[in-house]
């Protein structure tokens, strides 16, 4: 009976490495060859949030706010509906835990939605407070 079990569990143990391995290898081998160009674009973008921070006048700050909040809040419930979703296909404790972390997604939302809608832009000092580049609006 335990060489059975020792067969088995070797058996399992050389299906996973012939399944998961090369998944492995790939990931690693796309994240070498992708880093450089995705972090160049990363900054790129980053660069051009911030020139339109600079120069834009108070009215076009507090829409840019708004609409980071409403990409956020977009995102979250997104989000949350993919966790909710995945609970109906999930055993019934991973199931709770999921509904779990989909209300923790979405708790904040309207606090977010409170802080960008009361957001006014006064000009200078918005530059180090609020800069789109540290993500902190």
């Amino acid at each position: 009976m335990l060489e059975i079990l020792v067969v088995v569990l070797f058996l399992m143990a050389l299906c996973a490495a012939l399944i998961v391995l090369p998944i492995l290898i790939v990931i690693k081998a796309a994240q070498l060859i992708l880093e450089r160009p995705l972090n160049e674009v990363v900054s790129a973008v980053n660069e051009v949030r911030d020139h339109h921070w600079r120069n834009a006048d108070a009215v076009e700050r507090e829409r840019m706010v708004r609409k980071a909040c409403g990409w956020r809040v977009i995102g979250r419930v997104v989000g949350a509906g993919t966790l909710a979703g995945g609970a109906f296909a999930a055993s019934p404790a991973l199931g709770i835990a999921c509904c779990l972390a989909a209300s923790r997604m979405l708790k904040p939302i309207k606090q977010e939605m409170r802080d960008a809608c009361a957001y006014r832009s006064t000009g200078a000092e918005d530059e180090e407070r609020f800069s789109p580049g540290d993500g902190s609006f």
